[in-house]
């Protein structure tokens, strides 16, 4: 039920970049007191000048309101989009006092009013912040409820500019004190929905080091790339600019985040800039309704004490891993790192400082690694509904959900309307979440049927890019329709899965005769019978192949092979996760840990070696340093290495086998994972003659030890 009936929706003029409005009231007693409030973009509520939530960038990112997607670039869509704005309840009883009170809203773009950053083509939702609230106030004698009506005031705040790609630029030295009448705004064509999802907060403090001056300008390193602000002092003008990387003179490098087609409005580099202007007396500054990606900064002008705040989705990292094996660290290390930076708005991004979109394509594959290692069961729950909220009538999922634009394919970025779910009920043992998605994961898989000529996935919507892999170290060589052909056989399989857990045992017929029909056309189409490779071979597109079902032991054997042979990975994002999966669920282990064991040109030591703390958008180098989507594969240190793995048909960790890699000396490791059923624990000892294998685990999961 909407909480907001008979409310009205109130903000500023346009031309306001961040309006505060103000409501007195009175109250006599108070029982209890609950403030139920959105916004858009952001908001922050306060009542008698004290927050009501430490949560930050409310509400979470949504497809708020219709608008013309024919702006967007790459806007292969042909239907509508179901809308929602999310509301909150705050208990605000102990903010209040017997007497005058006063609440306020301070509004934020977000990515409703992003009008600067033009790659992706026109993201804004529209040009003018608003907000509603109601205060119910439970009282000795009834209830009492004050609607947002028209009657508040707003005005400026220091905040002169402010956008989630550009920065912040708050000025203190102007009149702020001018108090005008709001204007009520027309009411939203949409869904204002109670929230759901995760949202952002500050995590933790770093003391950044200062290691040089260039140019009148003081260079800081956090020591790891991170997503947050930094607070600094001062009480003149003082300027500073973010980047991921500096250059050998230590100024700071952009190329990470300003790359030729990150272009804007104002035709200005897409360079992280905060501006603080005081007005002559001493005050603490930080950015407030912007973050920024980085591990390095440059601060211009008189300054004291700079301090970093980190900020990311409050998802608690639920797993813990330590080894003697450096790339093993490092994976896991970099992985973690670079999968909270990605957290935001309840949304996976494929980079916190480019884009900040939740593309499917890398959300999907990283999803079920996230799931194993953090706490994300409410994050995932609400983005599942944003991939869902924007599929077409005609069943195209989207490349990013919310949809914001972006590039992408109908195999590894619309899948995320099967494989999302799938992972989360295998992680959370939850079938109601099948149970939501099955009708969206039907309509995608017609899609994919009208999009096939002879049985393979040939093409995707108008403007479409229609991708296979992406991102491998030489020019992708594999096939798309290879690529999309294999994800609709595995779609089909688990889809085969899921219909039998909520009773469609009717369907399964229809996929597995799809499912025939698009293997034979594969093999008919992309196997050499004389090499025994699919798709040439190349970039591991054999993997594909043996991850979907159609191949198997003899092909995998292969794989290990050639991969033993080259130590380094020449896949794409998409095949980098799959072939670890194959190779560690055909028993070589062992090559995956040689793998990550290499220091060469597209190996994870390479990032390494090159300064990495976070996981690279390409293992070259090239464009964004803070891309999870290669790290997908750091589920196999859990499954793989310590082999705790589901027994098939199963899910939720009630019924697992350990199966601990054996085969590969030298080795002391531990890790654990957090379950629904409790926590499950492995260590393992290679380093004597006979290998030693220690479990610890809850007594209500059946487990055998291998």
């Amino acid at each position: 039920m909407n909480k907001l009936n008979n409310c009205v929706w109130i903000g500023a003029t346009k031309k306001v970049v961040s309006p505060i409005i103000s409501r007195q009231f009175n109250i006599d007693t108070i029982k209890k007191a609950t403030l139920v409030v959105t916004g858009v973009g952001y908001f922050e509520a306060k009542i008698n000048d004290q927050a009501v939530t430490d949560y930050k960038y409310l509400p979470v990112v949504s497809d708020y309101e219709p608008r013309d997607l024919t702006l967007c670039a790459h806007k292969n869509t042909s239907g509508t989009t179901t809308n929602r704005i999310y509301y909150y309840n705050f208990d605000i009883t102990k903010l209040l006092t017997v007497g005058e009170n006063t609440l306020t809203i301070q509004l934020g773009n977000g990515f409703y009013r992003q009008e600067e950053r033009k790659a992706e083509g026109n993201l804004s939702f529209g040009d003018t912040l608003k907000c509603i609230y109601k205060i119910i106030i439970e009282t000795e004698n009834g209830t009492i409820e004050l609607c947002s009506d028209g009657s508040e005031t707003y005005r400026d705040s220091a905040i002169r500019f402010s956008n989630m790609y550009l920065g912040e630029l708050v000025d203190y030295s102007v009149n702020l004190q001018e108090e005008m009448p709001v204007n009520i705004m027309p009411d939203v064509n949409t869904a204002l929905c109670k929230a759901i999802g995760t949202p952002d907060k500050v995590i933790r403090t770093i003391t950044p080091k200062k290691i040089a001056s260039v140019n009148g300008r003081d260079i800081y390193d956090v020591g790891e790339n991170i997503t947050g602000v930094v607070t600094i002092k001062t009480d003149s003008t003082t300027t500073l600019r973010f980047a991921e990387n500096i250059n050998d003179d230590m100024s700071l490098n952009f190329t990470s985040c300003s790359a030729s087609y990150c272009t804007t409005k104002s035709s200005e580099l897409q360079i992280m800039t905060d501006t603080f202007i005081s007005d002559g007396t001493p005050r603490t500054f930080e950015a407030k309704f912007i973050f920024h990606a980085f591990r390095y900064f440059d601060v211009y002008g008189e300054y004291s004490e700079p301090l970093v705040k980190v900020i990311h989705a409050d998802t608690p990292v639920t797993c813990t891993f330590t080894s003697n094996h450096e790339g093993m660290n490092f994976l896991y290390d970099a992985f973690i790192r670079t999968q909270l930076d990605n957290m935001h708005g309840s949304i996976p991004s494929d980079c916190p400082q480019r884009e900040r979109l939740g593309y499917t394509g890398d959300g999907q594959l990283v999803a079920p690694t996230a799931m194993m290692m953090l706490d994300t069961q409410d994050f995932y729950k609400k983005w599942i509904r944003d991939i869902l909220d924007c599929q077409d009538i005609d069943g195209h999922v989207r490349h990013t959900a919310p949809f914001m634009g972006g590039g992408g394919g109908p195999g590894g970025w619309g899948s995320a309307v099967v494989i999302v779910p799938y992972a989360y009920y295998k992680q959370y043992g939850d079938t109601s979440i099948i149970e939501q998605c099955y009708d969206n994961m039907k309509l995608w898989i017609s899609y994919l049927i009208a999009h096939s000529e002879n049985g393979l996935v040939t093409s995707e919507d108008k403007d479409g890019w229609c991708l296979g892999d992406w991102a491998s170290l030489e020019k992708m060589e594999i096939p798309e329709p290879y690529v999309n052909s294999c994800y609709f056989v595995k779609d089909l399989l688990l889809l085969e899965e899921m219909a039998i857990l909520i009773g469609k045992d009717d369907d399964i017929p229809y996929y597995s005769d799809l499912r025939a029909t698009t293997q034979k056309a594969i093999v008919d189409t992309y196997f050499d019978a004389e090499t025994g490779h699919f798709a040439g071979g190349g970039q591991g597109a054999d993997a594909f192949a043996v991850w979907c079902g159609i191949a198997g032991k003899d092909t995998a054997k292969k794989l290990a092979q050639k991969y033993s042979d080259m130590g380094y990975f020449d896949t794409g994002f998409l095949c980098t996760d799959i072939l670890c999966e194959v190779l560690c669920n055909y028993g070589y282990t062992d090559v995956f840990l040689s793998l990550l064991g290499s220091e060469k040109l597209g190996t994870f030591l390479y990032m390494k070696r090159h300064g990495a703390t976070t996981i690279w958008e390409y293992f070259i180098g090239k464009c964004s340093h803070n891309h999870p989507m290669f790290g997908a594969c750091t589920r196999q240190l859990f499954q793989g290495v310590l082999g705790i793995k589901q027994r098939k048909g199963t899910a939720g960790y009630s019924d697992i086998i350990i199966d601990p890699v054996k085969t590969v000396s030298g080795l002391n490791i531990s890790g654990s994972i957090n379950t629904p059923n409790g926590v499950i624990s492995v260590s393992l000892d290679t380093t004597s003659e006979k290998p030693i294998i220690s479990v610890d685990a809850p007594n209500n999961i059946k487990i055998e030890i291998i």
